[in-house]
């Protein structure tokens, strides 16, 4: 398995970087679409679109361009991309986003109306000549029903189904807002993308990988916690045969991507954790997703979303976020590089059978209060107010303020953000946030008390008296705030500590240390 970052923070004129999406073409071209991000968050805001291509199976890669490019506030961002072979002789390759202004899938409106700024919109992008040239539409009004207040496409990779009574359908996921409720659901064109209609709805849903079997099923997997869900559709995407959580697929509500290989086995990505963004992996299965005993770890640390192909030499690619979100990395390894799920996924637990874990979550970039307070008084580009506690928290934004959106809260341009924020450059500086999530298990059959964790952290980790076998805390939004004397040292060092009374050990306890070079804002 070998390595290649395709994208890092600060670096290419961008603060973040966020959002893989990628296919590969008749040519065995790889397409790797991502958001290019001017701060941290999400949208709405000035997010751009940046693509880069490869045509020797991921070797060399061509500069990072300008996919779709952002307008004062207006942005785009979640790309997903469907690879149609059966169009010419080069096929047709679709690209799905959004596209916002003063609001995002949580604070939209109602309608379809592309003037109306608190709408969020489809917009579809196809190449009929290996991604060389490009037109885009908005297609919101073929998805978007008069119940739903807001709606986008799956991140990821969408599919064509291959065989059967619906073979040359595309198929792709969305995920809908209907008021305070979200659901998933399978689209489908057959006139090879040029439009769109919603089909099945995913009860429960949320983001979703989607493969189409050979035998013409598709096969989908939403992201859910503590496990995905895994469905299937028989009849082209129309309705729903099957939704159950796959006892093999943990999950921390994180999107992952599903695969059909031209042998018909079939890969998945997602997250083998229930709690945590961290431990990638790759799982293969023979029999259509029914099980999954075959796979490979690509980061057991912090780590998410990502997205996976088979390439034109028979290798698996997978582009996915790493280290707190700060890189987009390609990935390849072969499929004999696989070994059994338990060997390589044994449970992570020390010799008294406690399992402690610290992720690095982001790094949020420190604001000039003075010139953040004086923009939000002349700025009136304020982004809808929503009440996200009617969301549970696996719903909301990953990245944002602790209410999980940024509703609101004024919408800046790019150069107002280079205002607040300073020169986009690699690093860290002062006063930006390292932010980390943890967990605490007792896989023992013996009762903890007396707990306690700590950190040189802002926040003070709720405890609890004791803990039961089989029980968990968690902690989600554990802060650090990068000082002039850590810039001077070079890195960050910090110690996450845990210690408990075991009923036959007496005293227990563990650490993890976390060291972060404030050169490049990586792990070390």
């Amino acid at each position: 398995m070998d390595y290649q970052v395709l994208a890092s923070r600060g670096i290419g004129g961008y603060r973040q970087y966020r959002i893989p999406a990628m296919a590969v073409t008749n040519s065995g071209r790889i397409i790797a679409i991502y958001d290019a991000r001017v701060d941290l968050d999400d949208l709405p805001g000035p997010i751009d679109l940046v693509i880069r291509m490869s045509d020797d199976n991921g070797e060399r890669w061509t500069g990072q361009e300008v996919f779709l490019a952002s307008e004062g506030v207006s942005g785009y961002g979640d790309a997903s991309i469907i690879f149609d072979p059966n169009v010419g002789d080069k096929g047709r390759i679709i690209v799905f986003c959004q596209s916002s202004s003063l609001a995002s899938f949580f604070e939209s409106s109602l309608g379809c109306a592309q003037d109306d700024p608190t709408v969020v919109h489809i917009s579809l992008s196809i190449s009929d000549d290996d991604g060389e040239t490009w037109s885009h539409k908005i297609v919101t009004e073929q998805v978007k029903d008069e119940k739903t207040h807001g709606i986008f496409a799956s991140s990821g990779m969408g599919c064509c189904i291959p065989n059967g009574p619906y073979a040359g359908r595309l198929i792709h996921s969305f995920v809908l807002r209907r008021g305070s409720e979200l659901l998933g659901a399978l689209a489908f064109s057959d006139d090879h993308g040029n439009t769109w209609k919603l089909g099945a709805e995913i009860p429960s849903g949320n983001e979703s990988g989607i493969a189409c079997l050979n035998n013409g099923t598709i096969l989908f997997h939403s992201r859910s916690t503590p496990l995905r869900l895994s469905g299937k559709s028989v009849d082209g995407g129309q309705t729903i045969s099957e939704l159950l959580p796959h006892h093999e697929l943990p999950d921390p509500s994180d999107n992952g991507s599903l695969a059909t290989l031209k042998s018909g086995e079939v890969i998945c990505t997602h997250n083998h954790d229930s709690d945590l963004r961290r431990r990638t992996v790759a799982k293969l299965s023979r029999d259509g997703g029914v099980t999954w005993p075959r796979a490979i770890l690509l980061e057991s640390e912090s780590s998410a979303y990502s997205t996976a192909c088979e390439l034109a030499d028979g290798r698996i690619g997978v582009l996915f976020e790493r280290h707190g979100y700060t890189e987009m990395v390609f990935c390849r390894f072969s499929l004999d590089e696989l070994k059994e799920t338990k060997e390589v996924l044994p449970l992570e637990v020390d010799e008294n059978e406690i399992e402690f874990q610290v992720a690095f979550r982001y790094v949020r970039p420190g604001r000039d209060k003075q010139v953040l307070e004086r923009l939000i008084s002349l700025v009136k580009r304020n982004i809808p107010t929503v009440d996200m506690s009617v969301f549970k928290f696996s719903e909301r934004k990953e990245i944002g303020p602790n209410s999980g959106s940024a509703s609101g809260d004024p919408v800046f341009t790019k150069e107002e953000f280079d205002e607040i924020l300073g020169p986009v450059s690699p690093g860290l500086k002062v006063g930006d946030e390292l932010r980390f999530s943890g967990r605490l298990q007792n896989h023992s059959p013996h009762l903890l008390t007396e707990i306690k964790i700590e950190s040189l952290c802002e926040e003070k980790v709720s405890s609890t008296s004791k803990l039961s076998p089989g029980d968990k805390i968690t902690f989600m939004d554990l802060r650090y705030r990068i000082r002039r004397e850590d810039l001077e040292i070079g890195k960050v060092s910090l110690v996450f500590k845990w210690s408990a009374t075991h009923p036959n050990l007496g005293s227990t306890s563990g650490q993890i240390r976390h060291q972060i070079s404030t050169k490049s804002g990586l792990s070390i």
